[in-house]
């Protein structure tokens, strides 16, 4: 019995300071840099070397619609491109053309295959 105690005292001392590890790729969040999703502003790139579940928001463009799929889409910015799920009610009824630049708000998947995907939460059209 002491032993689950003890055990179970440990876990929940050690549980704050796995709440605060975001993992490599992530970038420090400080006064002003996050979004309001509570995610740290990052590049496609940085997307690309995140840790699973990676809470990320990204600012550019939908370049254009993975054929064949009905969410899937190549985003780009300055520093590259990366594929995002977007599933259709995230458009809510807004057309997004190439022109637009928009801030996408969701968590790195990185796949079996190591392949890294950004799955959007919320989609807003800047500009």
């Amino acid at each position: 019995m002491r032993f689950l105690l003890a055990l179970a005292f440990s876990l929940l001392l050690a549980g704050p300071a796995f709440a605060a590890f975001e993992g490599p790729g992530a970038a420090p969040l400080s006064p002003g840099t996050g979004t309001q999703e509570g995610a740290a502003l990052c590049s496609a790139a940085a997307v690309l070397k995140a840790w699973d579940d990676t809470r990320c928001t990204v600012e550019g463009r939908l370049v254009e619609k993975v054929a064949g799929s009905k969410d899937m889409y190549v985003f780009e910015d300055s520093t590259g491109t990366i594929l995002v799920d977007i599933d259709p009610g995230k458009f809510a009824d807004r057309v997004v053309t190439p022109q637009n630049t928009v801030r996408l708000h969701g968590e790195v998947d990185v796949k079996h295959s190591g392949e890294r995907e950004l799955d959007v939460d919320v989609l807003e059209i800047i500009q």
